[in-house]
């Protein structure tokens, strides 16, 4: 759960340096243990700027109100440790007088990583990436949801099926996701992901708009089961029972095998008949 996180850097990252915006929330990401004791009054001082400028600020970042945005931090702040203990080694950290042994934790890692693609692929069937495959050349329009990490995940695939035609839309903000969902049909597809669950677990009204859609809906996770899972059409498990983000490689290795298929599957008939053209 680090939203705020992406949010601010991702704003940094395609803003100006030169937009007064864009210094705010270099000061605001720089203090943003700060946040949550502070008001909108002080972090305008923080930011040497007006309080209508932290609330435009806001709205720029994709929250209502300076308020939510607080919100989000406060959460994102209490989750932040959690999540780092989850990360890499599987809920534990080692012990900072362990860093000596960094060679032994590196490999640890690596064993981690690669027990947990081995288990994705071994509890993986071919038959299932084909349907999947199938069922996003059936659809009019393709829905990738969850939070901001498998959203960015998800653009390479993305990316491969607008080429080929399809339309496809990948909002990070959770309300321009709900607006979407709002407007799919039986002929749409949703392909949530969610690693370790995050997305499941802490936006359930996000959930219960999603699963109110018409639209087909796929889930990518390491979870068996999960807020409102008995209500989506098709669940990918990915990774082992550690539930740690190590399972990120995995998200990303089905992603990446998905467009591959796709492309083999459909992409090169199109080009064929481009060629005949």
């Amino acid at each position: 759960m680090r939203s705020a996180f992406y949010n601010l850097i991702n704003f940094i990252n395609m803003t100006s340096i030169h937009d007064v915006y864009w210094g705010a929330a270099k000061t605001i990401l720089k203090n943003i243990y700060k946040i949550p004791d502070s008001s909108i009054t002080d972090v305008a001082k923080m930011c040497y700027v007006s309080t209508a400028t932290i609330s435009r600020l806001c709205r720029k970042l994709s929250y209502e109100s300076f308020t939510d945005f607080k919100k989000d931090v406060t959460m994102n702040l209490h989750f932040f440790n959690q999540d780092a203990k989850r990360l890499l080694f599987d809920h534990q950290l080692p012990a900072p007088e362990t860093i000596d042994e960094g060679k032994d934790i590196f490999k640890n890692h690596f064993q981690n990583v690669i027990h947990n693609l081995q288990d994705t692929y071994d509890n993986l069937r071919y038959e299932d990436l084909i349907y999947i495959v199938d069922k996003i050349h059936e659809a009019k329009h393709i829905c990738f949801a969850g939070n901001f990490f498998t959203q960015s995940v998800s653009m390479q695939l993305q990316i491969e099926l607008s080429y080929l035609g399809k339309d496809c839309v990948a909002m990070y903000p959770l309300e321009q996701q709900k607006n979407i969902y709002k407007t799919l049909k039986d002929y749409d597809l949703i392909i949530v992901s969610s690693i370790a669950g995050g997305f499941f677990k802490d936006h359930i009204e996000t959930m219960r708009e999603l699963v109110k859609t018409e639209a087909y809906i796929i889930a990518i996770t390491q979870l068996d089961e999960f807020p409102y899972s008995d209500k989506v059409d098709m669940i990918l498990k990915v990774g082992n029972d550690h539930h740690s983000l190590i399972g990120k490689f995995s998200v990303t290795y089905i992603f990446e095998v998905l467009e591959a298929l796709y492309h083999l599957k459909y992409g090169m008939k199109n080009n064929e008949k481009s060629n005949d053209d």
